[in-house]
């Protein structure tokens, strides 16, 4: 798992979401935050920098970013990308040192879903104007490595392109405890390995 915390000095901190709480943004709404175009820019190179306190990790290969595009008449496309830890790279310049207890992971995405991302991408390039709808969701799964209050423990998830010279958050310090009223499973296990 790649974790970066204190000792992030020459290469800065980065990572993603034991929960499946589910984000989705509309188009408006992600493009505010992100100032992304889902047609044009490679959405398959995107880098999610997970801000977590110490005392939760996201689960490897557990969050799932989907892409959905549906379009009358024309059919639809559905992508649900498994979010896989990558290397701080670029983007880890952008990022301040983590507060205090708190550390960042890295996630972009397999080669496999990468392809499918851009397939997706240039069909939906192809429609016309008109009703198309595409929406974006993310689904993080953490777990904790100690007993956490879900009402006081914060997550932050920053997104950005390579060579991006800052990050936008695509959700902004918002609580454990929301995130898991939103998911299917309502706990928060421990990480394998930890005692709790």
């Amino acid at each position: 798992m790649r974790r970066f915390d204190r000792l992030w000095r020459p290469i800065a901190v980065f990572g993603i979401f034991a929960l499946a709480a589910c984000t989705s943004l509309s188009l408006d709404t992600a493009a505010k935050l992100r100032a992304l175009d889902y047609l044009n820019d490679d959405i398959a190179s995107l880098v999610l920098a997970f801000d977590v306190p110490e005392t939760i990790e996201p689960v490897a290969d557990g969050s799932t970013l989907s892409f959905d595009i549906a379009t009358p008449g024309k059919g639809e496309r559905h992508i649900k990308a498994v979010l896989t830890h990558t290397d701080a790279g670029e983007v880890a310049g952008s990022l301040p040192p983590p507060a205090g207890e708190r550390t960042y992971y890295l996630f972009g995405f397999s080669d496999a879903d990468k392809t499918a991302l851009r397939e997706a991408q240039a069909w939906a390039r192809t429609l016309p104007a008109g009703n198309n709808s595409l929406a974006i969701s993310l689904a993080p799964r953490f777990c904790r490595t100690a007993a956490v209050d879900p009402g006081q423990v914060r997550v932050s998830v920053l997104v950005a392109l390579p060579g991006a010279t800052s990050l936008a958050p695509l959700i902004n310090g918002e609580t454990l405890a929301n995130l898991l009223a939103q998911s299917p499973e309502k706990d928060l296990p421990e990480c394998a390995g930890h005692s709790g």
